[in-house]
């Protein structure tokens, strides 16, 4: 039976062709299946494979034995609850008995399990199953497309749908897979050099990073696409990537949409990005009560040990529309939404204004639950390199730009943004209690 996500099938097919990439060493498809060969005997071997429809632990950091584990894994038909490296061991250990007690198996065609990232409440095992990554492996392959000697870097973990779903769609494309080093400026700047990566999909928080480091980066010659997504990029750090032209493919999905729901038309990659791209194929959404839902074959069927998701639509929580091009742009996570004295509150629409300021580069606004208004509206500001901002200089330029009830009433100058373990703006209201936040007034204008 044909597997589009086998890497026998691969090395029978193309048994020389590089299929993996890692510390400046080359691996062969046929090297892989030899590899894979070898662990399969060894989970075997150890006892360790668990009971049909039940998940494999899997907890590696992207490592080549990580890669051909999952290969092993492919191959026997074992799911892989994946759970992050960066995660602490109580983290794993509350995940972890949150799935102990489900008695009933999974679908038959699932391929993984994986913990939403959410930012909010206990994460949600989703099951991830072979027609949604190759339903989501063909659509992007369709926009893309794939070209000879393609790389695909993979420097967001294995354990996340953005970075299985680069390894399967390497794998069904039988196209090389790089592990980059753990990510820094540096590292990955020289990764794209190195291993001739000509796409990577990195979040924008990298990307700033980047540009933090290296003002004047330019994009190697090998590489025709930046996929940016995992979180919304500020218009500021999309002018700059545009101001030196960086080939930019924003994407817009999740963990229960098997990563990508609309992205950039390749065609456009050096133009300046608004939105989070069109729609890619076989994917229909509906904007319901401001609401995206999606329905596609990249659907989740549901969580595990959870009743299946019976309907076509599948809430992805986040609020968004169309513009006039039929561009979708994100306006904020339902959860996210800040709802101050009745009014709603977008977070990145504040951001967005607060980083038009010069001396501004990034801003993240956070909603803190108040018995008076609902929640009050917080920014933390990390200032433009070169600049020294107040809090005052801030106020002011909120007091000009945003209507009064968008205005933050509590501010911080932080050196940097908090992130989660997936690299994203943690907008817990509990990251406030780490900061010095100083409560502004705006008079009667506020």
């Amino acid at each position: 039976m044909h597997n589009p996500f086998s890497i026998f099938e691969a090395a029978a097919l193309a048994p020389q062709d590089v299929g993996l990439r890692c510390a400046g060493q080359d691996y062969s498809f046929g090297q892989l299946a030899l590899l894979t060969q070898n662990t399969i005997a060894r989970l075997q071997n150890a006892g360790t494979l668990p009971p049909k429809g039940f998940p494999y632990i899997l907890e590696g950091t992207n490592t080549v034995e990580t890669i051909v584990t999952l290969y092993a894994l492919f191959e026997l038909g074992v799911p892989a609850l994946m759970l992050h490296p960066k995660s602490t061991a109580a983290e794993r250990a509350v995940l972890l008995e949150s799935v102990s007690s489900i008695q009933s198996p999974l679908p038959e065609d699932t391929i993984a399990v994986l913990f939403t990232s959410g930012t909010t409440g206990l994460p949600k095992p989703a099951i991830i199953t072979r027609k949604m990554l190759l339903s989501s492996a063909a659509a992007s392959a369709q926009n893309l497309g794939w070209e000879d000697g393609d790389c695909w870097q993979l420097c967001m973990s294995v354990t996340r749908i953005g970075g299985l779903s680069i390894l399967t769609r390497c794998l069904f494309a039988r196209k090389t897979l790089a592990i980059s080093p753990l990510f820094s400026p540096e590292s990955f700047c020289q990764a794209l050099i190195d291993d001739r990566v000509t796409i990577t999909s990195i979040v924008p928080t990298m990307l700033a990073k980047v540009f933090e480091r290296f003002p004047n980066w330019q994009a190697p010659e090998t590489l025709r696409v930046i996929l940016l997504g995992g979180a919304t990029a500020n218009d500021k750090l999309l002018a700059k990537a545009h101001a030196q032209a960086i080939p930019i493919v924003v994407t817009y999905g999740m963990t229960e949409t098997a990563s990508h729901v609309a992205m950039t038309e390749y065609k456009d990659r050096y133009a300046l990005q608004k939105g989070s791209g069109k729609l890619i194929a076989g994917v229909r959404v509906r904007i319901h009560h401001d609401q995206i839902e999606v329905q596609s074959p990249m659907n989740t069927p549901g969580y595990w040990g959870r009743a299946p998701l019976t309907g076509e639509w599948f809430e992805t929580g986040d609020l968004g529309g169309f513009d006039e091009d039929g561009v979708l742009h994100i306006y904020a996570r339902r959860h996210d939404l800040i709802l101050s004295a009745g009014e709603n509150v977008y977070p990145l629409e504040v951001e967005n204004m607060l980083t038009r300021s010069p001396f501004i580069k990034e801003a993240l606004v956070i909603g803190e639950p108040d018995d008076t208004w609902g929640a009050i509206v917080c920014a933390l500001i990390v200032a433009e390199n070169g600049t020294n901002p107040t809090v005052e200089d801030v106020r002011r330029f909120c007091k000009e730009t945003l209507s009064a009830y968008k205005c933050p009433r509590k501010i911080a100058i932080v050196k940097e943004l908090p992130v989660n373990a997936a690299d994203k703006p943690d907008r817990r209201f509990e990251v406030l209690k780490n900061y010095e936040l100083t409560t502004v007034h705006y008079k009667h204008e506020c």
